[in-house]
């Protein structure tokens, strides 16, 4: 009688498969992982890239636009938007404008291009109620800076809003200007021309670093209109640095000319020509110091070459973009020092540093900042 043979596994055979399984699984499941880590990092990386191009160009246009229509001595604000003591740089936002233990503030002026009313009437002692023929096709908040400018762009002045005006008025209000308005002319506009003059709407932008309600560093811009506009997701550090204009070789105002000028900025407590690149040290151009009289002065004066915003020549800007959350894969960057801020460690958040250099043309002209003839108030500064 022959006994027939059983087929099958023996348990040692099984468990050795069952172990040989569950290292290829887990080698599969661990590449899956990386890959899709890998994948998330890079989806991360082209998005705060993104969203730093789109903060550097939104601060480059801004710095162009600047003083576009307006007196250049208003182009710049320092130490007045949403400052608590106006003229005091310390008790604006944040603590000032530049900051060397956090991120800088951007705040300039310049003329609405697209809205202008022709005035038919203005009555009133100040406040004052300017009358106009076209309708408001949009809604102005209180304290918006009108720019009146009588026939031939002289004279012109500046006022506020002193009441919010509605879609489909025909007439506002406006008061003379305080210190907390900027640095614009603030005298009345007593002058018999301004009862048929021409009105235009300045915008006063500020540009700043906050979390957002969940929590990520973002851009904001600050119209002053009661409204914090959330701008770019991710935005973690802005710094800037001014540069003031220099004497050309052969003035008299030139290193080694007969009375050379003081350079107004500071590097590492050696005078430049730079604002805000001090390592350590906040600073920005001061409004206090002589401004240059755009239609007097010529292009070598001594005036163009103080601390003055007016002076400005070069903006240079830098944006650190981080990644909404940390790395998956527990990786990070640091920033370098930039400007006057120190570096900023490895942790396990993405970043990218961003730059550019602009020029406010608007602040370049020796001419008066309008032109003595204009047609539809579409006109440029400086």
């Amino acid at each position: 009688m022959t006994t027939s043979a059983h087929k099958g596994f023996t348990l040692i055979e099984v468990m050795i498969s069952v172990v040989i399984l569950a290292f290829v699984i887990s080698g599969i499941s661990l590449v899956l992982i990386k890959q899709s880590q890998a994948s998330a990092v890079q989806m991360g990386q082209r998005d705060l890239e993104e969203s730093g191009r789109l903060a550097l160009l939104e601060l480059g246009r801004a710095v162009r636009q600047a003083g576009y229509g307006i007196t250049p001595i208003a182009a710049f604000d320092f130490d007045r938007f949403a400052c608590t003591t106006p003229g005091t740089g310390s008790t604006c936002p944040n603590g000032g404008r530049d900051r060397s233990d956090g991120p800088d503030e951007l705040v300039v002026a310049w003329r609405d291009p697209i809205f202008t009313r022709a005035i038919t009437s203005k009555t009133g002692a100040g406040p004052y109620t300017l009358g106009f023929g076209t309708a408001l096709t949009q809604a102005l908040k209180q304290g918006r800076i009108i720019q009146l400018l009588c026939t031939g762009a002289e004279p012109s002045a500046y006022v506020a809003l002193n009441a919010d005006a509605a879609v489909g008025d025909t007439s506002v209000t406006v008061r003379v200007l305080t210190n907390a308005d900027g640095y614009f002319p603030s005298a009345a506009p007593t002058d018999a021309c301004f009862l048929s003059a021409s009105m235009f709407l300045v915008e006063r932008v500020r540009y700043y670093v906050a979390n957002d309600p969940t929590g990520v560093p973002s851009l904001y811009r600050d119209r002053g209109r009661g409204t914090q506009e959330l701008l770019f997701r991710g935005i973690e550090d802005v710094q800037l640095s001014y540069d003031i204009g220099q004497p050309p070789a052969g003035s008299a105002f030139a290193a080694g000319g007969a009375t050379p000028a003081a350079a107004p900025g500071c590097v590492n407590g050696v005078a430049t020509w730079s604002f805000g690149s001090c390592p350590g040290v906040a600073g920005t151009p001061v409004e206090t110091a002589t401004a240059p009289d755009w239609r007097n002065d010529s292009y070598d004066s001594v005036n163009r070459y103080t601390g003055n915003p007016a002076n400005i020549r070069n903006v240079n800007i830098f944006v650190v973009a981080r990644s909404t959350r940390a790395s998956p894969d527990r990786t990070g960057d640091g920033v370098p020092a930039l400007l006057n801020r120190p570096l900023l460690n490895v942790d396990t958040f993405h970043r990218e540093v961003l730059s550019v250099s602009e020029q406010p043309q608007n602040l370049l002209s020796r001419a008066h900042f309008l032109p003595p003839v204009f047609t539809n108030g579409n006109v440029g500064g400086g």
